[in-house]
């Protein structure tokens, strides 16, 4: 017999590793697209 409970919890624990693969991602990929868009900006300020 299915569990609904069953299927909450797990869509509970796909919804935090979820979240902590975008906050992961975010780290790594926002910082150098950041870091790219101030040395195009500063090339093209100087």
């Amino acid at each position: 017999m299915f569990d609904i409970r069953d299927a909450m919890g797990k869509a509970r624990g796909d919804r935090r590793l979820l979240l902590f693969a975008f906050a992961l991602y975010g780290l790594i990929v926002f910082p150098k697209a950041l870091g790219y868009v101030s040395v195009k900006l500063a090339n093209f300020l100087f």
